[in-house]
């Protein structure tokens, strides 16, 4: 027997300066006893109809990268539209300190000339008429570089002809200024990617499958080609290779088109087209456009194959992707520390020069960023806020995840950390990648446990570096047995060569 229908319209919260049709998150219905009815994207400005059995009350709740969505309850046959919006403050922190005085800084724009250099634009190719939102100009690969004050200057990758927004990072008025897309469906798809939202990403990359026309923009063709890589999925990056075809070969994304493919040769066993291609990477002399690339690269491509035929990358390549390691800053583009985009350095000078720049102002309250456009306009403008909200939800529960303690620890690898999200998505990444089948979340103990029969030292290390150059954890105690390490380093080989240590120690503690 049937069960009747009707429809209700999701909509999508309001995302400042999100042009229609950009995916700015995903949405799911829920029915009363939590059974998934569908998931769908979020789309600005067009609402996306889903049908849910009559009378029955459902929960709508989403995922976006540039605000945290209030879920909303719908009932079949009397709600019309689920619309979402930014989650509300709760208040918990009106009483809190404020977070220190104001503070100035500059930002400078990067472009890359036809003969490889880099060159300082004139202030005014930025040009917006809007406070805290800057635009890239076509003509090739450019730079965000941001700096002044405290702060260490900052170079962001950033692709040409885009809009993008400056917010204050973590409310720190002379902490770092975070560099983002004002809304691309690509930067969603990469975000969720970052975080570990495998759920919400594969509703992001759907789109981008079924409808040809939102394909050709860099940051979504590439999100969707590192997906599929980060999955192991040789067929649809194989097919992602042959859709998109030369499209991105010589433009800003350049070098990452340029890591899948030589992530396709080592995964097809086509060594000779390796070496090629690896050469190439190194004789680029840069790092790729998202975060995601380096991290490809690190994680796999300059790690010795277990073939004997199959080329190594050598030297050049690593002295090449060092520098960008140990410069890098959490951001899902390629962010580094560097008083000049060919010279990334962790600890760059906090003044340089800011030359042919344009001085921006942070309010104490660190909740919004004026950029005062002296050489643009003498007209005043008034501070945008594209925060991300507070989220406080508790620890999610997930098939493939024990909530009972090992019976004996000494066979396990106990990872901790005092935030529990990054538990969870510590551990559901180490499931996802089939990095182990053995995962527990250990109760009454901020930790995780992976068992030890089986375990792969080099994949997991690779997985514990790829979440430190993600900034998604800052230190990690690691523990087999008596045996106790600290990893706080984004280097994967360097993360092995901790683990193998720990594991040898942790087996001769064992009784």
């Amino acid at each position: 027997m049937s069960v009747a229908t009707a429809h209700v319209d999701i909509v999508a919260p309001v995302v400042p300066g999100a042009t229609p049709g950009t995916v700015v998150g995903a949405a799911e219905v829920l029915d009363r006893v939590n059974r998934r009815l569908a998931r769908v994207p979020l789309r600005a400005g067009i609402p996306t109809p889903v049908d849910i059995p009559h009378e029955e009350r459902c929960l709508v709740h989403g995922w976006s990268p540039y605000l945290s969505v209030q879920p909303v309850v719908v009932t079949g046959g009397r709600t019309q539209q689920a619309v979402l919006s930014a989650r509300r403050a709760t208040g918990k922190n009106t009483d809190a300190k404020k977070p220190g005085r104001a503070a100035n800084g500059w930002i400078r724009l990067w472009g890359r000339e036809s003969d490889g250099r880099w060159t300082v634009r004139d202030p005014s190719d930025m040009a917006t008429g809007r406070t805290a939102m800057v635009a890239i100009p076509q003509g090739g690969p450019a730079v965000l570089q941001i700096g002044g004050g405290r702060r260490r200057p900052v170079c962001t990758l950033v692709p040409e002809g885009a809009l993008f927004a400056l917010q204050p990072a973590e409310r720190r008025p002379q902490g770092p200024v975070e560099v983002r897309p004002v809304a691309d469906s690509g930067f969603t798809l990469l975000e969720a990617l970052r975080l570990g939202e495998w759920g919400w990403a594969a509703v992001v990359e759907r789109v981008w499958w079924d409808e040809p026309a939102v394909r050709g923009t860099p940051l979504l063709d590439l999100a969707v080609a590192y997906l599929a890589c980060r999955r192991g999925n040789l067929e649809q990056a194989g097919q992602w290779r042959q859709v998109t075809g030369n499209r991105h070969e010589d433009g800003p994304a350049r070098i990452d088109v340029l890591a899948i493919d030589a992530w396709l040769a080592r995964r097809r066993g086509e060594w000779r087209d390796l070496a090629s291609t690896l050469a190439r990477l190194a004789e680029a002399g840069g790092t790729p456009l998202v975060a995601e690339g380096l991290d490809l690269l690190a994680a796999e491509l300059t790690r010795p194959p277990l073939e004997p035929r199959a080329p190594h990358p050598g030297e050049a390549l690593h002295r090449v992707l060092a520098p960008y390691l140990r410069a890098s800053v959490p951001s899902s583009l390629s962010s580094f520390t560097a008083a000049h985009p060919e010279r990334p350095e962790p600890r760059a000078p906090k003044k340089a020069p800011p030359g042919n720049s344009l001085p921006f102002h942070v309010e104490a309250d660190a909740s919004a960023l004026q950029i005062q456009w002296r050489v643009l306009s003498s007209a005043p403008v008034h501070g945008r806020h594209y925060g991300l909200a507070a989220d406080e939800s508790a620890l999610p529960r997930e098939p493939g995840l024990m909530a009972s303690a090992p019976e004996e620890l000494r066979e396990w690898l106990i990872i901790e950390d005092e935030d529990p999200m990054v538990l969870w998505r510590l551990a559901r990444r180490l499931l996802d990648e089939g990095v182990t089948t053995g995962v527990s979340l250990v109760p009454g103990r901020d930790a995780v446990a992976v068992a030890l029969p089986g375990l792969r030292a080099g994949r997991v290390a690779a997985v514990l570096a790829s979440l430190q150059r993600q900034g998604l954890v800052r230190r990690l105690e690691l523990s087999v047995g008596g045996a106790r390490r600290v990893l706080d380093i984004a280097d994967a080989a360097e993360a092995e060569r901790i683990l193998s240590v720990l594991l040898r120690e942790g087996h001769q503690s064992s009784p």
